[in-house]
């Protein structure tokens, strides 16, 4: 594994600013460039056979915990952007912890508002 770099942690930045703004529709959104990039996994359909805007194999994960409250937002960067879930229930986020930062590979599907919908963490024995 390698350290993000300061792109990867600038687009990161850049993704926290957008949600941000869209979760407050009077913040201004900060403005991305999206390069075009085929999907790792070519796949129309999510695993549970919902429809899905694109897949892809995680980076990097990073999870954002807020004191106080009890949500926070799971983050996965595909090699080209960041998407991000809300977590609701801090089981949420120590589920993640377990299970996908402790995996060998993570697969990850979104909907047409970059939103991810599901997680596949593999762990190779």
């Amino acid at each position: 594994m390698t350290e993000p770099s300061a792109a990867v942690q600038e687009q990161l930045a850049q993704a926290t600013t957008r949600r941000a703004a869209e979760n407050d529709p009077g913040r201004p959104a900060a403005p991305t460039l999206r390069p075009q990039k085929q999907p790792t996994l070519a796949a129309t359909t999510s695993p549970d056979g919902s429809p899905a805007a694109g897949s892809g194999t995680a980076k990097y994960l990073l999870l954002d915990h807020y004191f106080g409250g009890s949500s926070g937002t799971f983050w996965a960067y595909d090699g080209t952007t960041w998407r991000a879930a809300g977590t609701g229930e801090p089981a949420d986020e120590q589920g993640i912890a377990q299970v996908a930062f402790a995996a060998n590979r993570v697969d990850v599907w979104w909907d047409n508002n970059d939103a991810v919908t599901i997680v596949r963490a593999w762990k190779y024995l």
